[in-house]
């Protein structure tokens, strides 16, 4: 029931993004209303699953009457101002513009074009590797997905008690789109999913772009999907990492910031702005450095409003709230728990020389000298380090792709279109074509680690625009087909590269060898495999589903790591964090008062000792990789 549900809740969620979508953007094309829907969508979700979290009250029940509500309000102003047969005429459009795509390609002959059929087949691949496989990639078994297994243990978006800081002060937006996708069957089948969606979002932006800067629209489509084929993206949108929303957020804001500024592109440019600040804390940084060219824009609105200024101004406050309603929560708890919004980095404020208080220098991470900030490429030789990793280091294609660049196509092809965009400055004529491509260009790269593709997804887009524009209007005749032609090979020299690996480097990429076992799996057993070294082993994993009760506590202290691990997979238990490092009276006092079933604790510690010697615990495993003794506690009589 829970499964029909969450797909009924979804549909009308997407119904009521794309009414909204419609209404903003009936003149537009297909593109324009994805990249809306997709920015609508899961605003309205975040906007319920917050509504039910302040307050404690983020159950699958109260969520399923709520959540509706909160769609059907901006879905039926939407109906009112479109009508019922301009809505259904859009509808029919919109549906019918693939076999438009594929008639327009097969006329022009256009080779790009099968970019998105490969595309559109790594996506479903993609869909299927998050159904058949558990969670198992380093950062989101660490703290992404235990953010989303809190969230749905806790029933509320409270302060999290736990030794990982990141699971307690990061942004939350992708990890509770997957709480969506998980509460109302309570399976974390689907606790790797959110990011789905955003690699969609990502492409259509680059192809809406790409057409409206000068491509042809068959060849703007298979820049669009060339997007989902860069190792960066593919290789991590099946996971909840965040990087590949967060660059297709940051792309559309600065998409909807280069045309004349109109109230409908300031709403969508605020709320992609909101998402990303609330998927990740570089979207503050981006949202400061955006924040002058967006007050520009909202300046030149209300000049031209005359004599609708108060009225505009009104309107120009709510969608300032619609960032804040989406993007603001984490930065605001974060202060008030800690005196430091961008917590658990220290943070020296520019200007005032004052120290946000914090328990790690982001020096220790990025590379910079002690106390100086690592964005702006504020790191030692930096700029090098970039090129290095674009032209020189050998890429290893994991998830979190940090060295090699986004592959060939980029190298060879992307950057140096970029450089034309960059000597065609010389014409003024070409400012406000190039000019807002190579902003999202210079903006993507002021981050920590400016060499990690991860975290600069965003320059991705704009080479694939500045492709477009090339294509478009810097070439003619025999020498377009010949681009679309190299463009085609790079990229699928490119994927091959990323995804070949995956299977060629078994002794790496564990989690490849078990993909038939894993599509043949039971759930129970999907939620228990060992896919990769650093998991549990699959007969405990197997044991804590079958042994653990629904209202069990389950115990881990500081030394435990992935913290994913210790939920169960329909959410029945109570994961709770004791340390360890205390005094050992203390220890077992909250021990006795939680009354734990399995408890993961230091090896080797005092705790661990007195666990067994007074408590009589009976020692289970001991967890890859971590010196964390899971134990299991005498039940009382």
């Amino acid at each position: 029931m829970g499964w029909i549900i969450w797909i009924i809740e979804t549909l009308m969620c997407l119904g009521a993004g794309w009414l909204v979508a419609a209404a903003l953007y009936p003149d537009k094309g297909v593109s324009h209303r994805l990249i809306a829907t997709l920015l609508v969508a899961p605003s309205l979700i975040l906007l319920a699953m917050q509504a039910l979290g302040l307050p404690g009250l983020l159950r699958p029940v109260w969520l399923g009457l709520v959540a509706p509500v909160v769609f059907a309000v901006p879905a039926w102003g939407a109906w009112r101002r479109l009508g019922r047969e301009r809505a259904l005429a859009l509808l029919r459009s919109d549906a019918g513009a693939p076999a438009r795509l594929a008639r327009e390609a097969w006329h022009e002959r256009e080779p790009a074009v099968l970019t998105v059929v490969a595309a559109t087949g790594v996506l479903l691949f993609a869909s299927l590797l998050v159904w058949i496989y558990k969670s198992w990639t380093w950062d989101p078994t660490w703290y992404h997905v235990p953010i989303t297994a809190y969230a749905i243990q806790m029933g509320s978006l409270d302060w999290i008690d736990t030794s990982v800081p990141w699971t307690q002060s990061h942004p939350k937006n992708v990890e509770l789109l997957a709480a969506w996708n998980c509460i109302f069957p309570l399976d974390n089948r689907l606790d790797d999913s959110s990011q789905l969606p955003f690699a969609v979002l990502g492409a259509a932006v680059t192809a809406a772009w790409a057409h409206a800067a000068g491509a042809r629209k068959t060849f703007a489509a298979g820049v669009g999907a060339a997007w989902v084929l860069l190792p960066p993206m593919f290789l991590q949108m099946w996971s909840t990492h965040v990087d590949v929303a967060c660059g297709a957020f940051l792309s559309a804001a600065v998409f909807f910031l280069r045309e004349r500024p109109s109230a409908r592109d300031r709403w969508m440019c605020l709320l992609a702005l909101g998402l990303y600040v609330g998927s990740k804390m570089t979207g503050a940084f981006h949202l400061l450095m955006l924040g002058p060219w967006v007050a520009a824009r909202g300046g030149l609105e209300l000049w031209r409003a005359r004599g609708e200024r108060w009225r505009l101004a009104g309107d120009m406050a709510l969608s300032v709230l619609a960032l804040m309603a989406v993007g603001s929560f984490k930065y605001f708890q974060n202060l008030f728990k800690t005196g430091n919004p961008l917590w658990a980095f220290r943070v020296k404020v520019p200007l005032l020389g004052t120290e946000l208080p914090g328990k790690f220098d982001p020096a220790e991470f990025y590379g910079t000298r002690p106390g100086e900030s690592p964005l702006f490429f504020g790191a030692p030789d930096a700029f090098a380090h970039l090129l290095r990793s674009w032209y020189v280091e050998v890429p290893t294609f994991w998830p979190d792709v940090r060295t090699g660049g986004f592959g060939p196509v980029f190298a060879y092809l992307l950057v140096p279109c970029l450089l034309v965009l960059v000597l065609e400055l010389v014409s003024p004529r070409s400012w406000k074509r190039n000019l807002p491509i190579l902003a999202l260009a210079l903006v993507s790269l002021t981050v920590q680690a400016a060499w990690w593709p991860r975290f600069v997804m965003g320059v991705a887009t704009a080479g694939l625009v500045a492709l477009g524009v090339v294509h478009g209007q810097g070439v003619r005749g025999s020498l377009r087909p010949g681009l679309s032609l190299l463009f085609l090979g790079l990229t699928t020299l490119t994927f091959w590269q990323g995804a070949s690996a995956q299977v060629t480097r078994s002794d790496l990429f564990m989690y490849a060898k078990h993909f038939e076992q894993a599509l043949r799996a039971s759930p129970l057993e999907r939620s228990a495999l060992q896919v990769v070294d650093w998991l549990w082993p699959t007969e405990w994993n197997l044991t804590k589903e079958s042994e653990l009760k629904a209202g069990d506590v389950v115990v881990y202290d500081q030394s435990a790591y992935f913290l994913a691990e210790f939920f169960t997979r329909d959410y029945r238990t109570r994961v709770e964090y004791v340390p360890s490092d205390i005094d050992v009276r203390e220890y077992l006092a909250r021990i006795d008062a939680l009354k734990p079933r399995w408890v993961g604790v230091q090896r080797g510690s005092a705790a661990e000792r007195v666990l067994r010697e007074r408590r009589g615990a009976e020692f289970l495993f001991l967890t890859p990789r971590f010196d964390t003794g899971v134990y299991r506690m005498p039940q009382a009589p």
